[in-house]
Formats: structure tokens, sequence, C-alpha cells
């Protein structure tokens, strides 16, 4: 879909609260390999065609499996034409074939920003119930920021040197954090292949993959206490994931990692940090709070169990 990708990211970006460049969303088409389910309606004038609305169906990793994330967006031009009500007939008929050949949804995901009571009252109407509410934030790096304090003994790593038993021990870590997130709580345990796709990114740099690590022992180099990963994106760097382990919170790690993370996002040049949140996260809200991030419009989502 290369030909419709401006218009494509211009309406997703909309309707997902996210800043894709084009050439990011290209990038991860050739990624992927094979492309989610997606419709593109266009209208026709002297200038050639401009995309009006999208549709899309796709697996996602932070809703149940078996499940599918619909996402529906119109311009303000096309609405109340007829668009959204042709392109949400087109996913209805996509669900339905699924089902015809036994693999369909056991359910859909939509999302809805906060600041659109209308996207939400459109979801409602159709029998999807809020499930979760993340909250959107911005850091400008361009502000001095403390260095990160360090409790006795911890100390921070990456992954630039990593080896592969480092790699697999960072996959496992990470996915025993995300089931401890409000996102994933009572969700199936990610697989090797859903870590490894997150972590080792080309978006996710080494440099950028932080590792808390306590002092060592007869036994070892020392336990890895935290984790804290930034991704690159249009805008600078995307906080995608900080979290502790039990044993070890409330000593200050998590904001370490992060004021980590802005040091070295600051070194190489980038002025601005995003991360969401979920409601439920209070510790990390108030983490983000002390360390200045200005909170932007958050996203609603929306569930739907199907028969």
């Amino acid at each position: 879909m290369t030909g419709d990708a401006e218009g494509w990211v211009r309406l997703t970006n909309l309707a997902r609260g996210h800043a894709l460049s084009v050439e990011r969303f290209l990038q991860g088409e050739l990624r992927e390999g094979s492309a989610p389910w997606r419709v593109v309606a266009v209208t026709g004038g002297a200038q050639g065609e401009t995309v009006v609305g999208v549709a899309e169906l796709r697996a996602f990793p932070y809703i149940p499996a078996g499940w599918r994330q619909v996402t529906l967006a119109v311009t303000p031009d096309g609405r109340g034409c007829g668009v959204g009500r042709a392109l949400e007939g087109a996913v209805r008929a996509e669900v339905e074939r699924l089902q015809g050949t036994g693999e369909g949804p056991a359910g859909l995901a939509v999302n809805a920003r906060d600041d659109d009571p209308d996207s939400r009252a459109w979801a409602e109407r159709r029998g999807f119930a809020l499930h979760a509410h993340r909250f959107a934030s911005e850091l400008d790096l361009r502000a001095a920021q403390p260095g990160p304090e360090w409790p006795d003994g911890v100390r921070v790593r990456d992954m630039t040197r990593a080896t592969g038993a480092d790699w697999a021990r960072l996959e496992g870590m990470y996915a025993d954090l995300l089931l401890q997130t409000p996102d994933l709580a009572g969700q199936p345990r990610w697989t090797p292949e859903q870590v490894r796709a997150s972590v080792r990114d080309e978006r996710s740099l080494p440099e950028w993959l932080l590792i808390a690590q306590g002092p060592p022992t007869p036994e070892g180099d020392g336990e890895w206490l935290g984790v804290c990963q930034g991704t690159r994106i249009s805008t600078g760097i995307y906080n995608e994931f900080t979290a502790v382990l039990p044993g070890a919170r409330g000593q200050g790690l998590a904001r370490a990692l992060k004021l980590e993370l802005v040091r070295r996002a600051q070194q190489a040049g980038v002025t601005s940090m995003r991360t969401n949140n979920h409601a439920a996260n209070a510790p990390m809200l108030a983490v983000n709070r002390r360390l200045g991030f200005r909170p932007l419009s958050g996203m609603l989502e929306l569930w739907r169990a199907l028969p």
C-alpha cells in the first residue's frame, strides 16, 4: 500500500495518538512480512486520489490471544457521507469471512482518544465496553535533568556487548515483568518470539536498552533487577517499557533507569521523550510526574467479545 501510505499514516496517527512517520511505517511493512488486513477509502479529484478513510484488523500482543484490534478512521471531510459506514461494513464482512473459515476472532478491541467523546460513543453503540485507560505524556529533553542515583552496589549496563546468553536472560526477565503490568495482567505470557521482536526491534537501540544490575556474587555477575527500553520514533525517543522486579522495588530504580535513558538520549541530541502508562499503574505515573512529563491526550481501549 505504498501509494496510500501518506494518507494512511496521517489518519492512523490521528486515531491512535501516534507520531509515526511515513518512512517508519514503510520500514515496518517490510519488517512484518505479512501485512494486516486493511481497507482504504479514497475520493478522486483534479489533484488525484485522496485518502478519506482507513480500516485495519490485526493481531496485537496487548489484547487477548485470538482477538483482533480494529482501527477505523475517517477525515472530517469524509464524515457524514457514508465512508465510515462502508468501512465498518468491510470490517464486519472480513470478521464473518474469518468466522466461516474457523479462524474468526474471539473478540475485538478498539481505541478512542479520551478527548474524542464521539468516537467512544460510536464504539459503545456497537457493544464495546471500556477496558482500559492509558495516559500519554512527553518530556522536554532540552531542559536539564538530574543524574541518576543508584542504590549502593547497583550499576547500569546496556546490551551493546550482549552475548546470546545475555539476550536470553533479558528476554526471560522481560516476559516475567510484562505479566506484572496492568496492561497484561491475567493474559498469557508472551512467547519468546514476541519478546524477541520487541527487544531486538531495529528501533530499539542496544545502548537504549538498560539493565539495573546488583552487586557481583560468588555465583555470578549480579542479579538483574530492572529494565528500561527506549525506541526511536519520529519525534525523538519513546520509553517503551520500564519495570523493576518485586524484590527490588522501593529503592528508586525505576526513576534511576529513566534518568539514565534521558541522559543517553540527550547525549544523542534527542529533544523529546514520549511514553504511555496504564491508568492503574500509579507508581510509574508518579515517577513520570516527578520527572516533569507533560500530559498529552490519552487513549481509551474498549473491548467486545464475539459469539
